[in-house]
């Protein structure tokens, strides 16, 4: 009995300690999530203005951030239609 109150007391802990870790704010450096949407009356027109803007928010935030070279993650778009197409795109960016 005594053996499974420390069981769960050590649980706990660590569950604790896994949400103090998690919500830490991000350290200067790390890797983060760039995204753009754009809107077209084409689906092709939308991906392709999405990827544009991904290139140049990536760009800007390299910039900002003084860096020179950035590596990119896979970039997917995701597209739905309504009255115009709208396509997200994000990725990964790691200095």
């Amino acid at each position: 009995m005594i053996q499974s109150k420390v069981v769960i007391a050590g649980a706990a802990l660590a569950v604790i300690a896994a949400f103090v870790i998690a919500l830490q704010p991000v350290q200067a450096g790390s890797c983060v999530l760039v995204s753009a949407k754009a809107r077209g009356l084409g689906e092709a027109a939308a991906s392709k203005r999405s990827q544009a803007k991904l290139t140049h928010n990536i760009n800007h935030w390299a910039h900002k951030n003084k860096l020179n070279a950035v590596r990119v993650g896979h970039a997917p778009t995701s597209c739905g239609k309504g009255p115009l197409f709208v396509c997200t795109s994000s990725a990964k960016v790691c200095p």
